[in-house]
């Protein structure tokens, strides 16, 4: 089970929640649509685009649980190698939601002037900095990679990151480092294992091979930033009113997914297992290594920081004059768990998830 995750989510000492505090949240289009229609009692549904390499445990778990079947809700996941390919497929309509297709790369098409909105979150933390295990004394804090070759994916979260820690520590990113890019992870991790750079910005999923190749993760994403947002789910700024019911309905599994997966997190591991076709080691590794956390919350303020360091690093020339408030529709999620806490009057976890909600999106 993930401690980190049961902290945030510690139950008791709730005073005074109520529905009305998922109104604190406003922007122009949280009250411009409610899920609420006539079309509640038909079935809709939705074609969900995920990211091969990230999975998408929340989405796996509602499946196998049937907790979108409930809802009247039929779902269609559809892989994609590549965060681009699958957020150029929503815009081209030819799926409905992109869950696992990172922070980073939604908000890069925002900056061009995409109309997407982020609607709830998926994934939190989980990314190392590899180094290898004889070099690990080495470093103490983020000034001990000046001088170093350090090896990154280009406008990944891990890379948006630390390279911010970096600028923090106050190394500069042309003189006292050398980065090369490389195309992916699994690239980045081939290149850490044969010592062709010294240091490696990773993502999650690759914590096995990197421990047989005599790396070690220094430290984690969620220790440099914490709380910071990796993946969101992200429709399309236009809807219909059908669609509206459908992506209320979509957040509600996900919600209630997030607590199986946390009381419960061998299920995880059952429900993603023929998503992946790996072996339960590694599959456990990628849904349940106790740094990344799942969470359908959008966690609103950690995507504005992460817009305002890619703006702090050169990768959103075009950053100030994009609203970003605009690009916000917490209606779904909001009027998700407002049904998730009718339905369950008594049940104070729901309670607990609205408090979060609420300091993570005023």
């Amino acid at each position: 089970m993930n401690r980190n995750y049961l902290k945030q989510l510690a139950l008791g000492g709730i005073t005074a929640i109520t529905l009305f505090g998922l109104t604190a949240c406003g922007t122009d289009k949280n009250t411009a649509n409610n899920a609420n229609t006539s079309g509640e009692a038909k079935t809709h549904s939705l074609k969900v685009g995920y990211l091969k390499a990230n999975g998408a445990p929340l989405a796996d778990i509602a499946i196998q649980e049937g907790l979108f079947e409930e809802e009247n809700l039929e779902i269609e996941m559809v892989p994609f190698n590549a965060s681009t390919d699958g957020v150029n497929a929503l815009q081209s309509k030819k799926i409905d939601v992109g869950l696992t297709f990172g922070t980073t790369t939604p908000l890069a098409f925002i900056s061009q002037g995409a109309d997407l909105d982020i609607i709830g979150g998926h994934m939190e933390g989980g990314h190392p900095i590899y180094v290898p295990e004889e070099d690990k004394e080495k470093y103490h804090s983020f000034e001990d990679y000046k001088g170093k070759v350090i090896g990154t994916v280009r406008l990944s979260v891990p890379d948006i990151i630390f390279r911010s820690a970096l600028e923090q520590a106050g190394l500069d990113l042309e003189k006292d480092v050398e980065i090369i890019e490389f195309k992916t992870m699994a690239n980045l991790i081939e290149a850490a294992a044969s010592r062709k750079v010294e240091v490696a910005f990773a993502g999650s999923g690759f914590l096995t091979k990197a421990l047989t190749s005599g790396l070690v993760p220094e430290t984690w994403s969620n220790d440099v930033q914490p709380g910071h947002v990796c993946c969101r789910a992200v429709t399309r700024g236009d809807y219909s009113k059908e669609q509206a019911v459908a992506y209320k309905k979509f957040l509600k599994g996900l919600i209630q997914a997030e607590r199986i997966k946390l009381e419960t997190p061998e299920k995880a591991l059952e429900a993603s297992r023929d998503r992946f076709k790996l072996d339960d080691e590694t599959v456990n590794e990628i849904v349940n290594e106790e740094h990344l956390i799942n969470s359908a919350d959008p966690h609103k303020h950690q995507v504005e920081q992460v817009w305002e360091q890619m703006k702090n690093l050169g990768y959103v020339e075009s950053g100030d004059e994009i609203n970003l408030n605009e690009h916000f529709n917490l209606t779904f999620y909001e009027e998700a768990l407002n049904e998730l806490i009718e339905e369950n009057p008594e049940d104070d976890y729901y309670k607990q998830v609205l408090k979060r909600y609420n300091e993570q999106n005023a």
